[in-house]
């Protein structure tokens, strides 16, 4: 599902089916992972709209039956707008053992501003795997992504995050990835396109390891990133940056000062500078082991206590995890102590929120945002005693919220995650 609810939805259908009779739902749970349509999804929660909520909760943390599927290196293709085909290279070890939950690597390619290879000459059919430059990073044992990127889909373009938005879900589909250990790492253009998406996308990301990559691409207008750049959502997720100290591109000189400023908003950062380098992938031999740390150390934390969000847009690129904005104010100005130092020109107005959970107390501060959702999971609050929300230091909202199947069932198949499931949306409208 697509679509965001636009309040809370409190209470649960009465005459909920029990867990002596979890036999009789099962199928209906087979119809459910199976939907692809949105009328299908729709279709499969509107049958189990009467099931008890703990119920459900706990067949989808167990998750979908994963098969025994395709290994080694194959493509996930569909058109672009544009026409030439999107060619997602998937590598998938030999050893792929269903029964046990495997790291997804995302891989961003360098030279993103070329024409598409991928262009299908007419009347023949896509051949399985249209090639791919070597991986110049081989890592661990893991399920590995390569995207196609060209001119007209560049890794900060809204097509393009779409593209791997949906590989990534498909290949959540098919095989059992482990949520916590999907990670991000680009080359060149594809380091800079990590830093697009921390930006803008972020919900799927353990940790972004930006490689020979700059910040500077996209704050100049030239290169046409799509939306705003708000700096402070870099302080998310945990960055680790790789460049060249001779880099012909974005050498050590030119990003240092982003580095500071990054850490001056408070980004969690690792900072590698590499003597002497180019812009190139020399060095890996000696830095695959603590990039590879890097990645162990930082799996996505389901629930984080604290989330910071800013956006121009509420039709997308308005979500962070269990925050999403709703509305931007068009009656205030913009001072406030919710700055991100200036770095990224900004000519529309955005709205952004910090919020911390305690509990079940919430405590946020907003700048022009009108209104905001928190979605709220069994595993982050207790449902049996208040939920308690503060903006910006005043008391918006009290009371016991109620779990809900349907919504529960709906956040499950827009996010096929087994670790983070929502039983509620509490929207907030702030005074």
């Amino acid at each position: 599902m697509k679509g965001l609810v636009p309040g809370l939805i409190a209470g649960v259908v009465a005459g909920s089916i029990t867990v002596n009779q979890k036999p009789e739902f099962e199928p209906h749970f087979g119809a459910f992972y199976a939907a692809e349509a949105p009328a299908d999804v729709d279709a499969a929660i509107a049958r189990m709209a009467a099931f008890d909520f703990d119920v459900a909760y706990r067949r989808l943390q167990q998750g979908r039956p994963y098969l025994d599927e395709k290994r080694g290196e194959y493509s996930l293709r569909w058109r672009s707008q544009s026409g030439p085909f999107f060619n997602n290279v998937v590598d998938v070890p030999s050893d792929y053992d269903p029964a046990q939950k495997w790291m997804l690597r995302v891989q961003l390619h360098g030279g993103v501003g070329r024409p598409s290879p991928n262009a299908q000459a007419p009347g023949r059919a896509p051949t399985p795997v249209n090639g791919r430059t070597p991986n110049r990073i081989e890592g661990e044992k893991q399920i590995y992504l390569h995207p196609s990127g060209w001119m007209q889909a560049q890794w900060w373009d809204e097509e393009q995050v779409d593209n791997i938005v949906r590989a990534v879900d498909t290949l959540k589909r098919k095989y059992n990835i482990d949520e916590a250990r999907i990670y991000l790492t680009g080359i060149s253009d594809g380091g800079t396109g990590v830093y697009y998406l921390a930006l803008k996308e972020p919900n799927l990301w353990s940790s972004y390891l930006p490689l020979n990559g700059s910040l500077a691409v996209l704050r100049n207008p030239a290169n046409g990133a799509d939306g705003e750049m708000h700096g402070t959502n870099l302080v998310n997720a945990p960055l680790y940056v790789v460049n060249g100290e001779h880099d012909r591109l974005y050498p050590v000189v030119q990003v240092e000062p982003h580095m500071t400023w990054l850490k001056r908003m408070g980004v969690n950062l690792v900072f590698r500078p590499q003597a002497g380098a180019e812009h190139n992938t020399a060095w890996w031999p000696t830095e695959r082991a603590p990039f590879e740390q890097f990645v162990r150390e930082h799996p996505r934390v389901a629930h984080p206590p604290a989330l910071s969000w800013e956006t121009e847009r509420i039709d997308r690129f308005n979500r962070n995890r269990w925050l999403i904005i709703n509305e931007i104010r068009a009656d205030s100005n913009r001072q406030s102590e919710l700055t991100d130092a200036g770095f990224f020109g900004h000519s529309k107005r955005s709205g952004r929120v910090d919020v911390r959970r305690n509990g079940n107390t919430f405590n946020a501060v907003s700048r022009d945002v009108a209104s905001f959702t928190l979605l709220l999971s069994p595993d982050a609050i207790d449902f049996g005693k208040p939920v308690v929300v503060f903006v910006n230091g005043k008391q918006v909202f009290s009371g016991e919220v109620e779990k809900d199947v349907q919504t529960l069932l709906r956040w499950a198949a827009r996010d096929h995650d087994r670790t983070a499931l929502y039983g509620a949306e509490l929207r907030i409208t702030v005074p």
